[in-house]
């Protein structure tokens, strides 16, 4: 075990030590930190509920239904998948060492840390939204980091013992399977009878998902019930699922601890997915991974020179989209977006901002969704360099592909959130080009983060600070939309303001940025 620890600490140094000597890399990790110690100190200090204050069994029924969606979404793939703490460097070196199981297990526990702490970081950037519109106990921080913690260590081990049991025939695999789905849809059914009932999709949810059964619930409850007590004094449901959780952690891991395991067979495709899933993240293929690609797609566009890549792109884009563009990030942004507005209570007072609220709420989820755009992929490969073009046209051209697709994705967004909420042409023009305009901010802020910074060693720490870049680039925006809607109480004008900004940042990221091909030692 000293031997599996001392590669713990020895990686750490060696992360370290290649920072210190790239000096933008380590001023971009001393950023990243002092921004992530101000929304710790933000999380913690800022007052809550001085926007608005919402029903506390509002933000309980968005937590269970939070936890419901995750723990559906990982222990569904376990069943195919299973789950694993490891990498594929730990299957080629520390499964074939002469370690016991146990010692190799321990290993992974406490290098899934390490998520733990994303999934940490995660939560605290939500954390100031949500206190602007709950109003959140003293203890309501820890609380809430605490349920954190609990999905993060319990759905691995959970995940592990469900593989398991399930690979061992394709009967059990798709008993598995069928319990799970049957148990969504009839969640899904008890909740569109209610919503049938009482014609409010936020009663409906508090109904269904802030009912006590519910916060009792095995795994799934205790964990909302966690969560839940961060607007409320800790109750009988909070302390029935701590204990609950704490029993299901600790007792699952002493279980496998101390068997006689056999367990690397079950987590080596587990292993081998989240590998080909990082893969695809670092290549900016992370929205289509694990996509089936559509083979009956005939070409229509075509070019030569930097207009191949445009050519291309769409292409790619149509092979791992269900019609025309839309694909799982489009449907992603739609539902959660239109969601989003639908849980807002009518009597918050932003009923007449209806489609400025789907616009930030959607604009949010691109941001996370765009970490990496197709573009990436391109300036990895020589040839682009070649083409016999200037900088500024290779950049559109690779570019333009998720120009059309941000339009495509915005035109349908803003066209069913406008027959929902009764809004005017323009109003709906102005959102999808604004949706349009600050996806090429988004993009072009990573164009231009990789010029400044070249490929560093960490794909993590670059999309970091293009999010980082990016979130502060918006202000502005933000503030001119404030100050129109202030002076003309009008939505239209507030999206307009918005929208201006974003189509004059993005034509001076694209300035800036286009000199990324001019040097081929931006790709390395």
């Amino acid at each position: 075990m000293k031997a599996l620890l001392f590669l713990i600490r020895r990686n750490l140094l060696n992360g370290i030590k290649s920072a210190f000597k790239k000096p933008l890399v380590l001023i971009g990790y001393i950023f990243i930190l002092l921004f992530i110690i101000a929304f710790i100190v933000a999380s913690f200090a800022m007052p809550s509920g001085e926007i608005r204050t919402l029903p506390p069994a509002l933000f309980r029924g968005i937590m269970m239904l939070v936890f419901t969606v995750l723990y559906y979404t990982s222990l569904k793939l376990g069943i195919e998948k299973g789950s694993s703490y490891f990498r594929m460097s730990d299957v080629n070196m520390a499964f074939t060492a002469p370690l016991r199981p146990n010692q190799i297990l321990l290993y992974g526990f406490i290098k899934q840390l390490g998520g733990t702490l994303f999934f940490i970081l995660l939560a605290f950037f939500q954390i100031p939204n949500l206190k602007n519109n709950f109003a959140f106990e003293p203890h309501g921080v820890i609380v809430l980091l605490l349920a954190v913690v609990a999905y993060t260590m319990a759905y691995p081990l959970i995940g592990m013992l469900i593989y398991s049991w399930t690979s061992v025939s394709k009967e059990r695999k798709r008993l598995a399977k069928r319990i799970f789905d049957g148990a969504a849809l009839a969640v899904v059914l008890i909740f569109l009878i209610d919503l049938s009932q009482t014609r409010d999709f936020v009663k409906s949810m508090s109904h269904v998902f802030d009912h006590p059964v519910a916060h009792y619930f095995p795994i799934i409850g205790w964990t909302g019930s966690i969560a839940s007590a961060a607007v409320a004094e800790p109750d009988t449901a909070f302390l029935v699922g701590a204990a609950g959780m704490a029993v299901v952690i600790f007792g699952l891991s002493l279980l496998l601890y101390r068997m006689k395991l056999d367990y690397y067979e079950d987590v080596l495709e587990a292993t081998e997915y989240v590998e080909a899933a990082l893969k695809a993240k670092r290549e900016g293929r992370n929205m289509t991974f694990g996509q089936k690609t559509r083979k009956d797609i005939r070409g229509g566009l075509s070019g030569e020179g930097a207009r191949a890549l445009f050519a291309k792109n769409m292409m790619e884009i149509r092979k791992t989209s269900m019609f025309l563009f839309l694909d799982r990030m489009s449907v992603s942004v739609i539902l959660s977006s239109i969601l989003f507005k639908l849980i807002m209570p009518s009597e918050s007072g932003l009923d007449r901002f209806s489609m400025f609220m789907v616009l930030a709420f959607s604009l949010y989820m691109l941001l996370l969704m765009q970490a990496q755009g197709r573009w990436s992929v391109e300036v990895e490969k020589p040839y682009i360099f070649l083409i016999p073009a200037s900088s500024y046209e290779k950049l559109f051209y690779a570019s333009l592909s998720e120009h059309v697709k941000n339009l495509f994705d915005g035109a349908l967004l803003f066209t069913l959130s406008g027959i929902f909420f009764g809004a005017q042409f323009p109003t709906v023009l102005a959102c999808i080009l604004s949706y349009a305009f600050f996806g090429a901010v988004f993009l072009y802020a990573e164009v231009l983060t990789r010029r400044m910074f070249g490929r560093v060693h960490s794909k993590g720490l670059m999309i970091f600070i293009k999010m980082i870049f990016s979130f502060l680039l918006v202000v502005p925006g933000i503030i001119g939309s404030v100050i129109a809607v202030i002076a003309t109480d009008s939505e239209f004008y507030m999206i307009g303001a918005m929208g201006a900004w974003a189509f004059v940042l993005a034509v001076t990221l694209f300035m800036f940025s286009a000199g990324i091909f001019n040097n081929i030692e931006s790709s390395s």
